[in-house]
């Protein structure tokens, strides 16, 4: 056979590259790094391409498409290449095969189908029920992204900082500091529980999430029997020495017929690496011989039987939490949360934003944070405005330019400008102007279209006066509001479906001039 020692090294400085690419991305702190590079990462990402897609068709939205058109072609090497998640589980392989510690070496282990399958078959039948909040918990990019907001983005800005510091006692102001993310205890924990569920999975077996739970591998896995490059073990030269067994992360190398399971083999090219004598190669295959299984398995039907359960009770779980229609919009207790402008409404957040928590991170003013029960038990970890802790910059539109599934639509600048999410609603008796007797006028200051502005008061004072029809609900007053306890004195109401504000009425100065040179 032809020695194909090339392809390994290759396909680990394809995939070191684009986990650097996604790295970059969730270390853009201040939003600096164009758009497109975002994209052309996320692009290659199965399920938010897909439900890009759905309702933004175009070349950049297509993705999935490719990867689909690649797993035809060679098996699947997007598991192994392109998934910043699986590039992680390699990693996290490499080092543990470098511990101390010895283990058993790795050897071929029949496929968990009995609960891959039920898996795939219960996320896609759940759409039709609970929307996508089952694939948002199992899909890779997803649950990367959560890892990597919550995990290595605050370790990231913590290490620039220090380093900043450094420099800066040496004089030297190449390095500048980063605002440090505030501490959100839910997403922290959410985040570390995945990367430790991922290390442990790792540590059982290499790649058992992937050839078990993942619903992308279970779909790219029944797409690869066909594919037409395949890892083939030569009958006549190979001597069943086992190394191309022991070197397999995916235990999908029966040495002993010689066969491999293509569903389960991920194109890491790790076997043709250790094979010497050449009997593995990576080759097209126009024939498969189809294998014919009459066993059942009895565990399939009471895992699905169990599957179903949690379905009929998953629509009760999914209203928990959430935030009734408040027939009283001025009582600021109750009300629902702000989804981000570009969303178009919170049934369309919910139905397509998988959580990956990329806009949040990428957010310059850190408004943007995770939601926990805000939007209901479906709509946990994904992206809504937190006025407390900053307001939605006027012109930015960073959020939309950067989601890969399309939940946020993306904006123009001048559209950004007249996108209602929320309309503003002033309670004058707790405003410090009416309470304290004091001066104030925050919140009309920060106002970027004067929905808030200020009218005559007793006292010489002045108080705010609102006008919710050009007000875009960026929440600039409600974070400058100095009233805390029991909220703020103004605050934006959310749009449940955007709307279109007026555009603000502005005056023209009129500039006299002479005809002639002052001077």
């Amino acid at each position: 056979m032809k020695k194909q020692r090339w392809l390994r090294p290759a396909r680990i400085i394809i995939s070191l590259l684009f986990l650097g690419g996604f790295l970059l991305v969730f270390s853009d702190v201040k939003a600096k790094l164009p758009s497109e590079i975002t994209l052309f990462f996320t692009s290659f990402q199965f399920l938010p391409s897909i439900l890009k897609f759905s309702h933004l068709p175009g070349i950049i939205a297509s993705g999935f498409i490719l990867i689909l058109l690649l797993t035809i072609l060679s098996g699947r090497i997007y598991c192994s290449t392109f998934c910043p998640l699986g590039i992680i589980m390699d990693i996290l392989g490499y080092f543990k095969r470098k511990l101390p510690v010895k283990g058993k070496r790795r050897k071929y282990k029949k496929p968990l189908n009995f609960i891959r399958y039920p898996i795939l078959g219960l996320a896609i039948v759940s759409l039709f029920f609970t929307g996508i909040i089952a694939l948002n918990l199992l899909d890779p990019y997803a649950n990367f992204g959560r890892i990597a907001s919550t995990i290595y983005q605050p370790v990231f800005i913590a290490v620039n900082n220090l380093l900043s510091k450094i420099l800066i006692g040496l004089e030297i102001y190449s390095v500048h500091p980063l605002t440090e993310k505030i501490f959100q205890p839910l997403p922290f924990f959410g985040g570390l529980t995945i990367l430790l569920t991922i290390v442990l999975m790792v540590v059982v077996r290499d790649r058992l999430y992937c050839n078990t739970i993942c619903p992308v591998g279970a779909i790219l896995g029944l797409l690869s029997k066909v594919s037409f490059l395949k890892i083939k073990i030569s009958s006549t030269s190979c001597t069943r020495c086992g190394l191309c067994q022991s070197s397999c992360k995916a235990n999908c190398i029966n040495i002993k017929e010689l066969k491999v399971d293509e569903t389960r083999c991920i194109s890491c090219f790790n076997c043709i690496d250790v094979c010497e004598e050449s009997s593995i190669a990576y080759e097209i295959v126009w024939k498969n011989k189809a294998v014919k299984t009459t066993k059942t398995d009895s565990s399939k039907r009471s895992f699905i039987k169990a599957g179903l359960v949690f379905l009929g009770a998953y629509p009760v779980l999914a209203k928990a939490g959430e935030v009734q229609e408040d027939s009283h919009p001025k009582r600021y207790c109750t009300r629902g949360p702000i989804s981000p402008p570009g969303s178009q409404s919170i049934q369309h957040l919910k139905d397509h934003c998988i959580g990956c928590q990329l806009c949040i991170s990428v957010c310059p003013s850190r408004v943007l944070q995770p939601a926990f029960l805000e939007y209901g038990f479906t709509g946990m970890m994904l992206p809504r405005l937190d006025n407390k802790v900053g307001f939605c910059n006027f012109e930015c539109t960073k959020c939309g330019e950067v989601c890969p599934s399309g939940a946020i639509v993306p904006l123009t600048t001048i559209e950004k400008k007249t996108t209602q999410i929320g309309t503003v609603q002033f309670r004058q008796r707790l405003c410090i102007v009416e309470s304290e007797g004091t001066a104030c006028g925050s919140c009309s200051e920060h106002c970027p279209t004067q929905a808030v502005y200020m009218v005559p008061y007793k006292n010489d004072l002045t108080i705010p006066e609102v006008n919710p029809d050009i007000c875009v609900g960026c929440g600039a007053c409600e974070h400058a509001c100095p009233v805390i306890e029991p909220h703020p004195a103004i605050y934006v109401y959310p749009n449940d479906t955007h709307q279109k504000a007026l555009e603000p009425v502005t005056e023209k100065v009129e500039v006299e001039t002479t005809e002639e040179f002052p001077f």
